[in-house]
């Protein structure tokens, strides 16, 4: 039969403690490169904003260049070719400059897409090592707290029955010690 043991935190102190501080190296280096992506991202979605004011003022301009155009009687006449032309260079100017403006839009979602997975990815990295740690601490706080059972029986008058540890558990060679020790003790 298999030694298996109903509770994974045996000694509070010890376990929350040790994997407390596993996980806070992880924890604080993953957030301060969050901390810079988000400065980087904020200094370029700036950029981005100043790029999108300076198109609104060249879209400006080109209303005013039209209107001006419109003024003069001889560029109304929309069969005239020099119309035709700037018409066509207006109306592409108008399609790209939307389309820098969506592109800034999903660039502004993208930031604020990958910012929200490397905070989750934290989070889980933080839970992953923080049970890692609890589940290798068990394997050392079992023994031990196996073997402070047996004093308190000792003490409490009561011979207690050494088994053995379970196969992963750390500390074997010295709870075998200190079974034999306990054992020669009590023989006196």
């Amino acid at each position: 039969m298999a030694l298996t043991r109903k509770k994974y935190v045996l000694d509070k102190n010890f376990q929350y403690r040790i994997s407390t501080r596993a996980v806070i190296l992880p924890l604080i280096t993953t957030l301060a490169i969050c901390g810079m992506l988000l400065f980087f991202a904020e200094k370029t979605n700036r950029l981005i904003s100043e790029n999108n004011g300076n198109i609104t003022a060249i879209i400006d301009s080109q209303d005013s260049m039209l209107d001006t155009f419109m003024a003069i009687p001889a560029l109304q006449d929309p069969e005239n070719p020099a119309v035709r032309k700037c018409n066509a260079a207006f109306k592409q100017n108008l399609n790209i400059t939307n389309k820098i403006n969506d592109n800034h839009e999903r660039i502004r979602r993208n930031g604020t897409i990958v910012l929200a997975i490397l905070i989750a990815l934290t989070v889980l990295q933080t839970a992953i090592i923080f049970f890692q740690f609890i589940f290798l601490s068990h394997k050392i706080s079992g023994p031990i707290h196996v073997m402070s059972t047996y004093l308190k029986e000792i003490r409490l008058g009561i011979s207690p029955k050494f088994r053995p540890l379970r196969k992963k558990d750390e500390l074997l060679e010295f709870y075998d010690e200190f079974c034999e020790t306990m054992k020669h003790l009590l023989k006196k």
